[in-house]
This record gives C-alpha cells, sequence and structure tokens, in this order.
C-alpha cells in the first residue's frame, strides 16, 4: 500500500504531449523561436522521449548554433539512444564555441567512457574539466568517476571484476 508504480513511457510521452501544447501553439506564429524550440526539446527530454526530444534539439540549433547548452542536450540525448559517436561529435562541436563548457566536458567524458569504452579520453577530459572548472558544482562527482574508470583502465572486453563500473 502506498507505493506507486513508475509512469511507462507511453504515460512519459503523454504527459510530454500535454505539457508542450502551447509552446507548440506559440511556435505556430513563431516557428524559428529558438528559446521555445530547446523548451520542447526539454520537456520530451525529460520525459526520455529521446528522440522527439533530439528533433526539436536541432530545430533550435538551426535557428542557434551556437548554443552550446542546447547542443550538449542534443549530444545527451544522442548518448540515451545508444548514438554515441553523435553524441561525442555534439560534445566537441559545442566545445569548438566554448572550450571550457563544464557539462560538454563532463558529457564527453561519460560517452567516452560508457559508450565508447576509451578510458584515457574520458579521464582526459574529467582532468581538463577539473582544471578548467575549479568549482565546477559536481566536481566531487567527477573525481569518482576518475577514480572508477583508472580501475577499469587495464581491463580487457568481457574481463569480469569484483570493482562496480559506477
Amino acid at each position: 500500500m502506498g507505493q506507486q508504480q513508475a509512469p511507462t513511457p507511453e504515460q512519459m510521452k503523454a504527459m510530454a504531449d500535454k505539457q508542450v501544447q502551447p509552446m507548440l501553439a506559440q511556435l505556430k506564429s513563431n516557428p524559428n523561436n529558438a528559446a521555445l524550440l530547446a523548451q520542447v526539446g526539454n520537456a520530451y527530454y525529460d520525459a526520455q522521449v529521446f528522440p522527439v526530444a533530439i528533433e526539436y534539439y536541432q530545430k533550435a540549433l538551426a535557428v542557434d548554433p551556437k548554443n552550446t547548452s542546447v547542443r550538449t542536450d542534443m549530444g545527451t540525448a544522442m548518448f540515451y539512444t545508444s548514438n554515441f559517436d553523435g553524441a561525442i561529435a555534439e560534445f566537441d562541436h559545442a566545445l569548438k564555441d566554448n572550450p571550457k563548457d563544464g557539462n560538454a566536458l563532463f558529457n564527453r567524458g561519460i560517452a567516452k567512457w560508457q559508450g565508447k569504452m576509451d578510458v584515457k579520453g574520458a579521464v582526459a577530459d574529467w582532468e581538463l574539466l577539473l582544471k578548467e572548472n575549479p568549482n565546477y558544482e559536481q566536481a566531487d562527482k567527477v573525481k569518482m568517476f576518475i577514480a572508477q574508470a583508472k580501475k577499469h583502465a587495464n581491463m580487457k572486453p568481457g574481463e569480469k571484476t569484483d570493482k562496480p563500473a559506477m
């Protein structure tokens, strides 16, 4: 009694569809409103409807291509759809526009580590993140990821370990 089940993916999408209705109505009269397009993308991202989020992020970036926050969100959504190369490309693009972007460095490290099994690349991104952003709000988490990734650096694919990845 009292325990609620998490909403299904279909319920999450339905909630996002309802949430974005007023935004979509506004977009009819102002289809190139990059901030509004990104808000729609964020609603679908939060509902874990990543392909639709990516679609709206792409529309927002077509209007405002240098928005590193939207580009990083799109890269993260791509990561969650297992498009690791696409995600890394988006983080790379964001970092070309803003080389010290902490969130892009953080997420590129995650994509390299968990998506591409590139421990050295991930650790390099996170070390650069801490160097360039000494007050990064998730610095403790970054340090923990660096330590965990280094523990797994010499493992062969498929090798078993008692050391958890996360």
